[in-house]
């Protein structure tokens, strides 16, 4: 009997079997402009502003996730700044450029950022060759040199131009 019980053993049929195991990759991007600061008020208050433009950093303006390589463009929605209250007149959205810079989450991946003149057409403000989770300091400035002198109207205190600033994220 243990004689058969070696038999029955070494009779065991073997089977092996395989499984394909993939990792799939789909790229994902998203940019989102902070809640807090959705609204940029660029306000000259005074002779200096003026004469000299003004300008205001946003803090962690935008956050970014990118899987792989990006650009980050910007544009206006409309190439002129208008007012309710003048509208025969309006800003030209190339008096104010956007500039990025590292904000303040982690990571220390590399990217390129130029000043961008706004228009209605999308310009290049920041790329990276490598993906990333981060967030960008926005500075917005406007000129100076008196340009806005005689676009301040009675009817309006204070005189309000606006445009939407539109910001998009895509592969590099």
């Amino acid at each position: 009997m243990l004689l058969t019980a070696l038999f029955a053993k070494n009779l065991t049929a073997q089977s092996d079997g395989a499984a394909v195991l993939n990792i799939v990759l789909h790229p994902v991007q998203t940019l989102t402009i902070n809640t807090a600061d959705q609204t940029v008020n660029l306000e000259y208050r005074t002779r200096e502003d003026y004469s000299k433009g003004v300008s205001l950093n946003k803090e962690n303006h935008l956050q970014i996730y990118s899987t792989g390589g990006y650009v980050i463009r910007v544009k206006t929605a409309d190439p002129r700044l208008q007012s309710a209250a003048n509208s025969a007149a309006g800003i030209d959205a190339g008096d104010i450029t956007v500039t990025a810079s590292k904000g303040t989450t982690t990571g220390y991946e590399s990217f390129i950022s130029a000043p961008v003149q706004l228009s209605a057409s999308f310009g290049e403000l920041i790329s990276s060759p490598a993906g990333a989770s981060k967030a960008f300091n926005i500075n917005y400035t406007a000129k100076g040199d008196n340009k806005y002198l005689n676009l301040f109207t009675k009817n309006q205190n204070p005189t309000v131009y606006t445009t939407q600033v539109v910001y998009s994220i895509e592969p590099q």
